[in-house]
């Protein structure tokens, strides 16, 4: 298996399991630089229209992350001295019993309410902190963080092709952590009244009215105790023995419980990575629609697939492109440069067909 690519970041069981079922693993996304923030310019006022930009202050980290039970483990298991500040931040969210769970830790119903209705504060909403983002500016449980967090970019070295590939990846991701943590809740040997409240039918609607306690962040004694059982107030000691669980399963173990749901997810993934990994320059294109956000000398900066990603194409390109018209590819270039002396070299109209300013004509 090629690893030459594997970004050294990536948590560890994530490495070990990816690399035991791809044939390479993922490549890092170099333009994405969280150290020293893409979205964040130091000069705001040089910004275009239409680009979005975030805060200093939290950087893309206005995301709570849900996560599972062993996860969690990981994280209170980790005592490394660089790890004490996070481990703190984990601890304290444990303790304030709001979303904590024999299965992992999940967000407020506060929280989800403020973040579905006010994504346009994303990344900039200092309120939206997550709690694990660290004064200094790094993450706390970086190490141990979960499928949104380790496959979320603001850029992808391949637009809209790196995109939906790191989407494959989370689907993956999010499905093995789903089944781990139902698998750890069941090998503590959780009693079955315990089970059915933490496996409580969802209403009808599919949501519940948000009340008070929900707006306040208050947790019901009772109910709390309803989860955890024979669990309660030994919470920490629950996730570090989740953790154990984990520890005890190889790669081919954590396949197997993902079971057909995961067997889809890593085809749709295989599939993701070939596309995004392939030379293949299309037999015929069209352009897409694309918003123009800024210029700057011979160059225009357009957006395609993403606000947070625009591509810098030349001028002279952007005049032709409209040639582009679903006729062979091949013809298209060789027009161009008879007609105009412009040669375009195959690598750019892949790179166009990958952010999304050409499409593939099926």
């Amino acid at each position: 298996m090629d690893t030459s690519a594997a970004p050294i970041a990536l948590p560890r069981r994530f490495a070990g399991w990816l690399g035991a079922w791809l044939d390479t693993l993922p490549g890092s996304e170099p333009r994405a630089t969280c150290d020293d923030c893409a979205m964040c310019p130091r000069d705001p006022t040089a910004v275009a229209p239409g680009m979005g930009t975030y805060s200093p202050v939290t950087k893309c980290c206005t995301y709570v992350p849900v996560l599972s039970n062993f996860l969690v483990g990981d994280v209170l298991c980790d005592t490394a001295s660089d790890a004490a500040a996070g481990r703190a931040t984990l601890e304290a969210r444990i303790r304030a019993r709001v979303g904590v769970t024999p299965l992992g830790l999940t967000r407020s119903r506060r929280y989800e309410l403020l973040y579905v209705q006010g994504r346009d504060g994303f990344g900039r909403a200092e309120s939206m902190r997550c709690p694990h983002h660290l004064d200094d500016g790094r993450c706390g449980i970086w190490r141990h963080r979960e499928s949104t967090c380790v496959t979320w970019f603001c850029k992808y070295e391949r637009g809209a092709l790196g995109y939906a590939f790191w989407r494959r990846v989370q689907d993956a991701l999010l499905t093995v952590e789903t089944a781990l943590a139902r698998h750890v809740v069941h090998a503590l040997g959780l009693p079955p009244r315990t089970l059915a409240a933490l496996f409580a039918p969802r209403p009808s609607s599919g949501v519940s009215a948000i009340d008070d306690a929900d707006l306040d962040e208050r947790v019901a004694p009772a109910a709390y105790a309803g989860l955890w059982g024979d669990w309660v107030d030994r919470e920490f000691e629950f996730y570090r023995a989740a953790s154990a669980v984990v520890d005890g399963l190889d790669a081919a173990r954590v396949r197997a419980l993902g079971g057909p749901e995961l067997e889809i997810r890593l085809t749709l993934l295989t599939d993701a990575q070939s596309a995004m990994r392939s030379p293949h320059i299309p037999a015929r294109v069209v352009t897409r629609p694309v918003s123009i956000v800024g210029h700057s000398g011979d160059a225009m900066q357009v957006v395609s697939y993403s606000p947070l990603d625009p591509l810098s194409v030349p001028r002279t390109l952007m005049d032709v492109l409209h040639r582009f018209d679903g006729r062979p590819t091949t013809e298209v270039l060789a027009a161009l440069e008879a007609e105009r002396g412009l040669r375009i070299a195959p690598g750019l109209v892949r790179k166009l067909v990958a952010f999304g300013v050409l499409a593939e004509v099926e």
